[in-house]
């Protein structure tokens, strides 16, 4: 298999969820036609959430500069621009003329499931452990300790409407009963997206990352995901390639 076909399947897989997401969240909306263009709307107070997104290989400026002028004229939450081709002038353009004049290069990774590379033995004294809307409180917080945020921001990205999406797996990592991290799964077909992992700074450097990360990466294949996703963060880059996830792409996301 190419390098190509995977990153393709995974853009798409994670349009498809993001979709999903923005439909199912209270306050969201999402306006998406099929072409692989999209106007997605969490409602929290992000910009990397709420978005007018385009996975197409060649981007269509036409068809984001509609939906960027849409949400410049509806929106009241911090909203951007994200690509994952290479911007051209005209699309540069268009950013700029609705305000968008900061860019960022994201690397959208990927791992093929098809051994188990991913798995990494959890510490012995840290505790992995799927929780649902029930949990969503426990869950935010532990999220929001480990994005170094306020709750109420981070409060969206685990609700109980997102926990318990189809296709959802949301994980808590605990030490000594206190929450320490997070993950959470979301597939579309056989590729599963990884987000929200995070682990509250007291207690990173210990592998907790990598190992809620390589938990919910296998509980995914065993199920018969074959393709794993994620956009990393600088911090997380390292900690994804030591799980034999490798960078296929940059995306570009413009933002006020």
């Amino acid at each position: 298999m190419t390098q190509t076909r995977p990153a393709e399947a995974a853009a798409s897989a994670w349009l498809a969820s993001m979709e999903l997401l923005a439909r199912a969240l209270p306050g969201g909306m999402c306006e998406a036609d099929g072409s692989g263009t999209s106007l997605l709307v969490t409602g929290a107070p992000l910009a990397s959430v709420n978005a007018v997104v385009d996975v197409n290989a060649t981007p269509q400026p036409e068809r984001i500069g509609a939906l960027a002028k849409r949400a410049a004229e509806e929106l009241s939450v911090p909203w951007s621009i994200q690509v994952r081709a290479e911007p051209g002038a005209e699309l540069t353009a268009i950013a700029a003329e609705l305000g968008r004049t900061a860019t960022s290069l994201h690397p959208f990774m990927i791992k093929e499931l098809d051994d188990r590379g991913t798995d990494r033995p959890a510490p012995g004294e840290l505790l992995l452990r799927p929780v649902d809307g029930r949990e969503s409180d426990a869950y935010v917080a532990a999220l929001a300790a480990g994005f170094e945020a306020p709750a109420e921001i981070m409060r969206k990205m685990g609700c109980p409407e997102l926990l318990d999406l189809p296709g959802a797996a949301a994980y808590l990592a605990e030490v000594d009963g206190a929450a320490v991290g997070t993950a959470l799964a979301f597939r579309s077909d056989d590729c599963v997206g990884v987000f929200n992992i995070s682990v509250a700074p007291a207690y990173r450097g210990r592998g907790y990352g990598a190992a809620v990360t390589a938990a919910a990466v296998s509980a995914e294949r065993d199920r018969g995901a074959r393709t794993a996703y994620l956009h990393s963060s600088p911090m997380g880059l390292p900690v994804y390639e030591s799980l034999g996830f490798r960078t296929v792409e940059h995306w570009t996301h413009f933002t006020a």
